[in-house]
């Protein structure tokens, strides 16, 4: 048994497709059946029922789960301790951002530092999952919590601004004799046992119905503009789109708050701190891109000093 074997066992067990686990580990689909069908040769004991409904762990795979957790485990912290003392600027950093359309600001500053450190590649994902930082699903992650929650006790990192969200709509859907009337719209909502509905007890229209559920913010936002309904979102995610405005009456929300995060064991490597450094400084200038309040904010500021 070595922890190629185990490597197979776990992807199967969290994936529970050749298809998923392929992906985890970036293999082909018949390597995947391949390494499972020689391991299970090895053992001489199945550990995968092969399903309609996809792989289903036999009592054996059950059994090993837990010993091959501990054994990546004990990887992945070795691996990070290996890679949190590294001081040279080479080797690759996996970056995941929000699948939001708002951090595309963010390429330019990217692709600058792609240029001042050649040693260095990007590997940027965008992916509404949040990535295991443990297990080097990422290096560096931006991420988005909700106003008041912390970050998991194994990342390190800055929280680097608020940002603002409330309700908007396309335009030509508001009512053009009494545009505060927003009766006749409803609401377009994620899709998914674990959606978070609270925001609408926020918004002033929030007892209208949720009519559609759409699977991904990218493309609620692509909704709004195609005139589907309301959505509630980040402020930022509308601002290059001018057809789309706030629902009349509805206030601005901090709602939630941008973060720059890495796990622990990797705040000493050189090449992941440079980057975190460059995103937290670049963030932190887009902060009124991000909290629309700011623009407020600076504009009393500057209204005082003169």
């Amino acid at each position: 048994m070595d922890w190629d074997d185990l490597k197979i066992l776990l992807a199967l067990s969290r994936k529970r497709s050749a298809r998923g686990a392929a992906q985890l580990l970036g293999v082909s689909n018949s390597t995947v059946t391949r390494r499972l069908d020689d391991f299970e040769r090895d053992l001489g004991s199945r550990l995968f029922d092969r399903t309609p409904e996809g792989y289903r762990m036999t009592q054996t795979a059950e059994n090993l789960l837990p010993t091959a957790e501990h054994v990546e485990e004990l990887m992945l912290t070795a691996e990070r301790q290996v890679t949190g003392t590294d001081q040279e600027l080479e080797g690759t950093i996996r970056l995941t951002l929000p699948p939001a359309s708002g951090f595309n600001v963010l390429m330019p500053r990217l692709a600058q530092f792609a240029a001042d450190y050649p040693g260095i590649d990007l590997e940027v994902i965008s992916s509404p999952d949040a990535l295991d930082l443990g297990r080097r699903e990422a290096d560096i992650a931006i991420r988005i919590f909700l106003t008041g929650s912390s970050p998991p006790e194994n990342l390190i990192g800055r929280k680097i601004s608020g940002m603002t969200a409330s309700a908007y709509v396309h335009r030509d859907l508001l009512n053009p004799d009494d545009p505060e009337d927003v009766s006749h719209l409803t609401w377009i909502g994620l899709h998914g046992n674990n959606y978070d509905d609270s925001w609408k007890k926020l918004c002033k229209n929030g007892h209208l119905p949720v009519r559609h559920a759409v699977s991904a913010i990218t493309l609620q936002v692509e909704a709004v503009r195609s005139k589907m309904g309301m959505m509630f979102a980040a402020c930022a995610m509308f601002r290059d789109h001018p057809e789309v405005v706030r629902v009349p009456g509805e206030d601005v929300h901090h709602y939630l708050d941008l973060w720059v995060l890495t796990h622990k064991d990797l705040r000493l490597s050189a090449r992941m701190r440079i980057l975190r450094e460059i995103l937290a400084e670049e963030l932190s200038q887009l902060r009124p891109y991000f909290d629309s309040c700011c623009d407020e904010e600076e504009g009393v500021a500057k209204m005082q000093q003169a």
